[in-house]
């Protein structure tokens, strides 16, 4: 292992991929409060910010280790493999983000670590147990943020035929999202930046600046610095196409919707399973539309975020292993 290789590009490109992060994942967090029209956009973003920051001093680095330390063999895998994973990553979030659709931040970096890996070490570099681990988490993101939304809704009208409410009670739904939104905030905060985390720590370990996979505080307030920045300046972008292309949004679906992303979110995020913060927060949106009439969902829009949703790991993979060799001839001449 190279114990002198410096740190500063592992730090430079995590933090940049934290910045890109919270410009096209964090906006979920606050688009269906603003499509529901219970805050306005400036004050929401402002939230949403805060909550981004906060998230990931609260949870636990529990996901952070299991990408950083569970995936891939650290005796196995040279610093400039994580160069090219992130390389990739960032190249990907960036066509994501031109094309405005909401891609995981998550499958991407996973994609990126064990493309560069294996086209650096081989494929006995990755640690099976710990890749079953996170593959299924991700995959499971979309069907459980599904069903929460949709189950979440059909308690929450249940209860609202029960008490005999009047429409006067979507005023209750959005005075509730300043609470619900914020907590979905603290979670996604949590969860986005646990990828990142755990791939600056494993750099810090493969650099010999730490003696074993621990992640230091800093490394956690970079990564949520960068959340913060990013949902700052990129999250009008992404807004509209979370929160309207969907289905068009109400009160009860957006108070639904958030409740059920935040228990998911913030429960995996304790227990270390990687979901896909995006894609829980968009498809329980989507549950909670069609749990009120299934035709109401714009299916088509549905069905290019989970094009998405399939293709970033083994597109990432594939571009991380020709970043990495590209590297590899460049660092040899």
């Amino acid at each position: 292992m190279e114990t002198l290789v410096p740190i500063l590009p592992i730090l430079i490109l995590g933090f940049i991929q934290s910045i890109l992060t919270g410009i096209s994942g964090a906006p979920s967090v606050i688009a269906a409060m603003i499509a529901s029209r219970a805050i306005g956009v400036y004050r929401a973003l402002f939230l949403s910010t805060l909550a981004q920051f906060v998230g990931p001093f609260l949870l636990g680095a529990a996901a952070a280790t299991v990408i950083g330390a569970e995936v891939v063999n650290i005796q196995h895998i040279p610093p400039i493999a994580l160069y090219s994973g992130l390389i990739a990553t960032i190249v990907w979030m960036l066509l994501a983000f031109m094309l405005r659709i909401p891609s995981s931040s998550t499958h991407a970096v996973l994609g990126g670590l064990i493309g560069a890996t294996v086209t650096a070490s081989g494929i006995s570099a990755i640690q099976p147990t710990g890749l079953l681990k996170v593959v299924l988490s991700l995959l499971l993101s979309a069907p459980i943020g599904f069903v929460g939304g949709f189950v979440m809704m059909r308690v929450t009208r249940w209860f609202a035929i029960a008490i005999h409410a009047t429409p006067r009670i979507n005023r209750r739904f959005n005075e509730a999202q300043w609470f619900t939104s914020f907590g979905l905030g603290v979670a996604l905060g949590s969860i986005n930046a646990q990828a990142m985390m755990g791939m600056i720590t494993l750099g810090l370990v493969l650099a010999g600046f730490l003696p074993h996979f621990t992640v230091p505080l800093w490394v956690i307030a970079v990564c949520a610095a960068g959340l913060a920045i990013g949902n700052l300046a990129g999250g009008l972008r992404l807004i509209k196409s979370v929160g309207s292309r969907f289905f068009q949004i109400r009160p009860i679906h957006a108070f639904s919707a958030e409740i059920a992303a935040a228990l998911i979110v913030a429960s995996s995020s304790l227990v270390g399973s990687n979901v896909s913060a995006t894609h829980v927060t968009n498809f329980s949106i989507v549950g909670a539309g069609a749990a009120e009439r299934m035709s109401m969902v714009r299916w088509g829009f549905v069905k290019n975020v989970f094009v998405t949703w399939i293709l970033t790991i083994p597109m990432t993979a594939l571009m991380a292993g020709v970043v990495y060799f590209i590297l590899s001839e460049l660092r040899v001449k």
